[in-house]
Protein backbone atom coordinates (compact mmCIF):
# COMPACT_ATOMS: atom_id res chain seq x y z
CA UNK A 1 0.00 0.00 0.00
CA UNK A 2 2.87 2.53 0.81
CA UNK A 3 4.06 1.95 -2.38
CA UNK A 4 0.71 3.03 -4.41
CA UNK A 5 0.63 5.56 -2.50
CA UNK A 6 3.87 6.76 -3.32
CA UNK A 7 3.24 6.23 -6.84
CA UNK A 8 0.81 9.08 -6.93
CA UNK A 9 1.94 11.28 -4.24
CA UNK A 10 6.11 11.81 -6.14
CA UNK A 11 3.97 12.27 -9.60
CA UNK A 12 1.97 15.62 -8.07
CA UNK A 13 5.27 16.31 -5.63
CA UNK A 14 7.25 16.91 -9.00
CA UNK A 15 4.43 19.36 -10.39
CA UNK A 16 3.39 21.16 -7.15
CA UNK A 17 7.70 21.95 -7.08
CA UNK A 18 8.00 22.16 -11.70
CA UNK A 19 5.11 24.92 -11.65
CA UNK A 20 6.72 27.41 -9.43
CA UNK A 21 10.04 26.98 -11.22
CA UNK A 22 8.06 27.21 -14.54
CA UNK A 23 6.45 30.53 -13.39
CA UNK A 24 9.97 31.93 -11.93
CA UNK A 25 11.60 31.22 -15.13
CA UNK A 26 9.02 33.11 -17.26
CA UNK A 27 9.76 36.02 -15.01
CA UNK A 28 13.21 36.45 -15.33
CA UNK A 29 12.03 36.28 -19.60
CA UNK A 30 10.72 39.17 -19.29
CA UNK A 31 7.24 38.78 -17.52
CA UNK A 32 6.35 40.76 -14.35
CA UNK A 33 3.00 41.11 -12.13
CA UNK A 34 2.39 44.13 -14.47
CA UNK A 35 1.90 41.95 -17.51
CA UNK A 36 -1.66 39.99 -15.42
CA UNK A 37 -4.52 40.12 -17.92
CA UNK A 38 -7.58 39.55 -16.44
CA UNK A 39 -10.90 37.83 -18.17
CA UNK A 40 -14.46 38.25 -17.10
CA UNK A 41 -17.90 36.75 -18.50
CA UNK A 42 -20.78 34.74 -17.58
CA UNK A 43 -19.73 32.07 -19.68
CA UNK A 44 -16.65 30.34 -21.68
CA UNK A 45 -16.61 27.29 -24.02
CA UNK A 46 -13.29 25.74 -25.56
CA UNK A 47 -13.70 25.89 -29.56
CA UNK A 48 -13.07 22.40 -31.60
CA UNK A 49 -9.87 23.96 -32.55
CA UNK A 50 -6.90 24.23 -29.82
CA UNK A 51 -5.73 27.92 -28.53
CA UNK A 52 -9.69 29.35 -29.08
CA UNK A 53 -12.12 30.31 -26.56
CA UNK A 54 -15.87 31.55 -27.09
CA UNK A 55 -16.82 34.17 -24.50
CA UNK A 56 -21.19 35.13 -23.90
CA UNK A 57 -22.42 38.06 -21.96
CA UNK A 58 -20.72 41.17 -20.76
CA UNK A 59 -17.37 40.05 -21.37
CA UNK A 60 -14.48 42.10 -20.33
CA UNK A 61 -10.20 41.53 -20.91
CA UNK A 62 -8.31 44.07 -19.24
CA UNK A 63 -4.27 44.26 -19.22
CA UNK A 64 -1.70 46.88 -18.93
CA UNK A 65 -1.69 47.83 -22.16
CA UNK A 66 -5.23 47.02 -23.54
CA UNK A 67 -8.92 46.72 -22.97
CA UNK A 68 -11.96 45.40 -24.41
CA UNK A 69 -15.63 45.46 -23.10
CA UNK A 70 -18.27 43.52 -25.48
CA UNK A 71 -21.26 41.32 -25.15
CA UNK A 72 -19.82 38.58 -27.18
CA UNK A 73 -15.65 37.91 -27.87
CA UNK A 74 -13.74 34.88 -29.69
CA UNK A 75 -9.97 34.85 -28.07
CA UNK A 76 -7.20 33.24 -30.65
CA UNK A 77 -4.51 32.01 -28.99
CA UNK A 78 -2.95 31.36 -25.50
CA UNK A 79 -4.78 32.47 -22.97
CA UNK A 80 -2.33 34.32 -21.36
CA UNK A 81 -1.17 35.73 -24.48
CA UNK A 82 -3.83 36.35 -26.98
CA UNK A 83 -2.73 36.45 -30.52
CA UNK A 84 -6.21 37.83 -31.77
CA UNK A 85 -9.41 38.52 -29.71
CA UNK A 86 -12.53 39.32 -31.82
CA UNK A 87 -15.31 41.25 -29.73
CA UNK A 88 -18.92 41.77 -30.67
CA UNK A 89 -21.24 44.49 -29.07
CA UNK A 90 -23.77 47.52 -29.06
CA UNK A 91 -21.10 48.74 -29.09
CA UNK A 92 -18.19 46.28 -28.47
CA UNK A 93 -15.68 49.17 -27.19
CA UNK A 94 -11.42 48.64 -26.97
CA UNK A 95 -8.59 50.75 -25.38
CA UNK A 96 -5.05 50.35 -26.28
CA UNK A 97 -2.52 52.40 -24.92
CA UNK A 98 0.67 53.83 -26.83
CA UNK A 99 3.98 55.24 -27.02
CA UNK A 100 4.81 57.64 -29.42
CA UNK A 101 7.64 59.70 -29.66
CA UNK A 102 8.68 59.30 -25.79
CA UNK A 103 4.53 60.15 -24.97
CA UNK A 104 1.90 57.87 -23.77
CA UNK A 105 -1.79 58.24 -25.10
CA UNK A 106 -4.72 56.19 -25.65
CA UNK A 107 -6.79 55.54 -28.05
CA UNK A 108 -10.62 54.47 -27.93
CA UNK A 109 -12.46 52.91 -30.40
CA UNK A 110 -15.98 51.50 -30.61
CA UNK A 111 -17.62 49.35 -33.20
CA UNK A 112 -20.68 46.53 -33.26
CA UNK A 113 -17.32 44.09 -34.61
CA UNK A 114 -14.08 44.91 -33.34
CA UNK A 115 -11.00 42.82 -34.74
CA UNK A 116 -8.22 43.72 -32.05
CA UNK A 117 -5.03 41.61 -33.47
CA UNK A 118 -1.95 42.29 -31.31
CA UNK A 119 0.04 40.29 -32.94
CA UNK A 120 0.14 42.51 -35.56
CA UNK A 121 -0.51 45.35 -33.23
CA UNK A 122 -3.55 46.23 -35.65
CA UNK A 123 -7.75 47.05 -35.00
CA UNK A 124 -10.29 46.51 -37.69
CA UNK A 125 -13.88 47.66 -36.99
CA UNK A 126 -16.99 47.18 -38.76
CA UNK A 127 -20.56 48.61 -37.95
CA UNK A 128 -20.96 52.71 -36.48
CA UNK A 129 -16.85 52.69 -35.93
CA UNK A 130 -15.75 55.78 -33.80
CA UNK A 131 -11.75 56.00 -33.10
CA UNK A 132 -10.85 58.80 -30.75
CA UNK A 133 -6.87 59.76 -29.81
CA UNK A 134 -5.71 62.77 -28.33
CA UNK A 135 -9.05 64.35 -28.74
CA UNK A 136 -9.63 63.96 -32.33
CA UNK A 137 -11.96 61.34 -33.66
CA UNK A 138 -13.15 59.92 -36.59
CA UNK A 139 -15.87 57.73 -37.51
CA UNK A 140 -17.26 55.46 -40.36
CA UNK A 141 -19.20 52.29 -40.60
CA UNK A 142 -15.02 50.70 -41.56
CA UNK A 143 -12.17 51.20 -39.66
CA UNK A 144 -8.22 49.61 -39.99
CA UNK A 145 -5.98 51.30 -37.20
CA UNK A 146 -2.23 50.34 -37.28
CA UNK A 147 -1.02 51.39 -34.02
CA UNK A 148 2.33 50.55 -34.94
CA UNK A 149 3.20 53.25 -37.37
CA UNK A 150 -0.10 55.17 -36.91
CA UNK A 151 -1.31 54.46 -39.90
CA UNK A 152 -5.92 54.76 -40.23
CA UNK A 153 -7.90 54.17 -43.30
CA UNK A 154 -12.07 54.68 -42.63
CA UNK A 155 -15.03 54.58 -44.95
CA UNK A 156 -17.57 52.49 -46.17
CA UNK A 157 -21.34 53.16 -46.40
CA UNK A 158 -21.90 56.88 -44.95
CA UNK A 159 -19.07 58.06 -45.71
CA UNK A 160 -16.00 59.63 -43.27
CA UNK A 161 -16.95 61.69 -40.46
CA UNK A 162 -13.26 63.52 -38.44
CA UNK A 163 -13.44 66.04 -35.76
CA UNK A 164 -10.14 67.46 -34.82
CA UNK A 165 -8.92 69.45 -31.84
CA UNK A 166 -6.43 71.81 -32.92
CA UNK A 167 -4.51 72.25 -29.48
CA UNK A 168 -5.24 68.40 -28.87
CA UNK A 169 -7.32 67.86 -26.05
Amino acid sequence: MNRAVSRIVCPFAVLCIAAPLTAANERIAGFSADDTITIRSAEARMDEQSDIIHFGGSFEIRANDFYLLSEQASLYGKLDDPETIVVTGSPATISVNTVTDGRTSTIYGQAARIVYQRDANSIRMEGAASLSRDGHTMSGSEMEYDVETDYLRAGGDGGVHIRIRPDGS
